[in-house]
């Protein structure tokens, strides 16, 4: 019997193997074949930069809150081996149609902004269907619910999963987005049974990616995405 597909998602690209949420990282997840790229926005100037952090220390050589500095002040710092922070629209040029898109909301006021982007993609080359649009913001998601019905929507839980649950079936989400810790089998169940799909966040360990596989889930995150294309290859997998 075929088994399920198992969708393999780099975390902010291959952060485990290069600096993350930078082209590098992307190019590297792309080069490994992945199913999807994950990755994270915030608004800076009305403009949609690719970011995890709200300080700069951890990933730049930048010190300070991202808010306190202008976009061009933050696009001249090194986020890594001499990458910069890169726009929303470059990410989503590289990416083009070679996997899925994921991106996360980091901060208010980036639902608009990511919803006004996508509309006005190539619709030869980009399909509403290539992109998920996850938060852990509820408010950011409900409105991006509300520009477009249509638009696959991931809610991510870290805890309380009957709150995020019943938020997910608001929105008609697409996609449920549990913390591995969370991860049993009748949490899958229940996300299936209301129509949504299970992408674990974030699973870097093999005996974690076979647990994950084998409960059910339908892919994971992963900032080692070599490791997960890997065991899948050797299981005969995908």
């Amino acid at each position: 019997m075929k088994t399920a597909k198992f969708d393999v998602i780099g975390h902010r690209g291959a952060m485990g193997l290069a600096p993350e949420n930078t082209l590098l990282s992307f190019k590297k997840a792309l080069e490994i074949g992945v199913d999807g790229v994950e990755f994270d926005v915030q608004n800076i100037d009305d403009e949609l930069l690719v970011f995890h952090d709200d300080t700069l220390d951890r990933t730049t050589n930048g010190c300070g809150r991202l808010l306190d500095y202008s976009l061009n002040d933050l696009r001249q710092l090194d986020a890594g081996q001499g990458e910069k922070i890169p726009l929303l629209a470059e990410v989503i040029e590289l990416i083009g149609d070679k996997a899925f898109i994921n991106i996360e909301l980091k901060g208010i006021n980036t639902a608009s902004l990511v919803m006004k982007l996508v509309k006005l993609l190539d619709k030869r080359r980009f399909k509403k269907e290539q992109f998920i649009i996850s938060s852990y913001l509820f408010s950011e998601l409900y409105l991006i619910h509300e520009f477009d019905p249509e638009i696959r929507i991931g809610v991510i839980a870290d805890d309380q999963p009957v709150v995020a649950f019943d938020f997910a079936d608001e929105i008609n989400a697409y996609s449920f987005h549990p913390c591995y810790s969370m991860l049993d089998k009748d949490l899958i169940e229940q996300a299936h049974s209301r129509g949504m799909k299970v992408y674990v966040h974030t699973v870097n360990d093999l005996d974690k990616i076979q647990n994950s596989r084998e409960l059910g889930a339908d892919g994971i995150f992963t900032d080692y995405p070599d490791r997960v294309v890997d065991f899948l290859a050797k299981e005969g997998l995908n």
